[in-house]
């Protein structure tokens, strides 16, 4: 029994089979030899495989992809190599920092406080992956005025003659829109001329 071939009378085999060989023995008479020959083979198993993140295999653990290679002595006692041809993928992990005025919507969800947030999924490798959301939220602050005038008052450089509510738009530090609102009440006043005439006083 062999392993791949069998060397035999200067003649190499390398299949299972029964040989022959004949030859002259010291006496001078035609003899026969016969080997039964067994030929096993080494295993030599390829394998191509794809995965997340890691993958043991016979006993290794692999990060990266790459191609593998695995030397072992199989059951019929012959020396054998299986191949891995490795593929890792790997989650993705996205990180974003990010401002914005009153709300902001990230991925279907409207968010409206400064906080960190997290949206799992599964990339397009198959792999479980995670993006982490920075946010601060600004909000504008909204001012509220009552004020009562004669005639006429100025409020953000506009002179108002008439009561009513007004409003003033303008961006505040943080970039957000601000609207004030003024409730203002104006009296007019009243003047009169008289023509009299009096003695003494």
């Amino acid at each position: 029994v062999a392993c791949e071939s069998y060397q035999w009378n200067d003649s190499v085999y390398t299949s299972i089979g029964d040989y022959v060989q004949h030859f002259t023995d010291i006496h001078g008479a035609d003899s026969v030899m016969t080997l039964h020959l067994t030929v096993n083979y080494g295993t030599h198993n390829v394998y191509d495989t794809s995965v997340c993140e890691s993958y043991v295999w016979n006993g290794n653990t692999y990060t990266t992809s790459d191609t593998y290679t695995y030397a072992y002595t199989n059951d019929e006692g012959c020396t054998s190599v299986d191949t891995l041809h490795l593929t890792v993928n790997h989650g993705t992990h996205n990180v974003y920092d990010t401002t914005v005025c009153e709300s902001y919507v990230w991925n279907g969800i409207t968010y409206t406080t400064s906080n960190t947030y997290t949206h799992e999924y599964t990339n397009d490798d198959g792999c479980a992956s995670v993006d982490t959301l920075h946010l601060t939220v600004n909000h504008a602050v909204h001012g509220d005025t009552s004020a009562v005038a004669y005639d006429r008052y100025t409020w953000n450089e506009s002179t108002y003659t008439a009561s009513g509510d007004y409003t003033y738009s303008h961006t505040d530090a943080n970039g957000c829109e601000q609207v004030d609102t003024l409730h203002l009440t104006i009296y007019n006043s009243s003047s009169g001329e008289f023509s009299e005439v009096a003695c003494e006083s």
